[in-house]
């Protein structure tokens, strides 16, 4: 069993790593990190202990998901972001105990992310690192919303299919 100061240990060391979870689903550090913080006021409120690290890191990228959206509802009105299957890759790609397959992951992503076309790294540019609307992204680039969205939509598969398929090739797990 880990103590309420063995959580709270536990999650200060991943905070960087939950932070950056919550990050894509907002778009914006600041909320990410009230987001993590009440996280980690939950876990200190939660009923029964957690067994194991696992256990535990595992519930807090849930927590983290979950309130991120919420919040973004909350907001807006709905959630336009990442797709469910999308922040579930996510979550497993988070969830890995070891941080040399992390590490791999996250390479895994940026030669992905090099392989796009400049087109493409511009529109996640736009809208996931500066956090712009689909709609202030057509504006921007001179487009209609739906042709965005369905480049979003189609640059989201792609580096789904190139992460996986450079993971199988090294032999990690998609």
């Amino acid at each position: 069993m880990i103590t309420r100061e063995q959580a709270t240990a536990i999650l200060l060391e991943e905070r960087l790593s939950l932070t950056a979870y919550v990050l894509t689903i907002v778009r914006s550090f600041h909320l990410a990190e009230d987001i993590f913080q009440d996280t980690c006021v939950k876990s200190l409120l939660h009923a029964e202990p957690f067994e194991t690290r696992a256990q535990l890191l595992k519930w807090a990228r849930v927590v983290c998901k979950n309130r991120a959206i919420d919040v973004i509802r909350s907001r807006d009105g709905n959630y336009r972001g990442l797709s469910d299957e999308v922040l579930d890759s996510l979550l497993d790609v988070w969830s890995d105990e070891e941080a040399g397959e992390l590490s791999e992951t996250r390479d895994v992503l940026g030669d992905c992310l090099d392989e796009l076309t400049s087109n493409n790294r511009k529109i996640l540019q736009l809208r996931y690192f500066e956090g712009r609307s689909g709609i202030d992204v057509a504006q921007i680039l001179g487009r209609k919303p739906a042709t965005v969205y369905q480049a979003l939509a189609r640059i989201h598969s792609l580096l789904e299919r190139c992460i996986q398929m450079r993971l199988a090739l090294n032999g990690g797990e998609s």
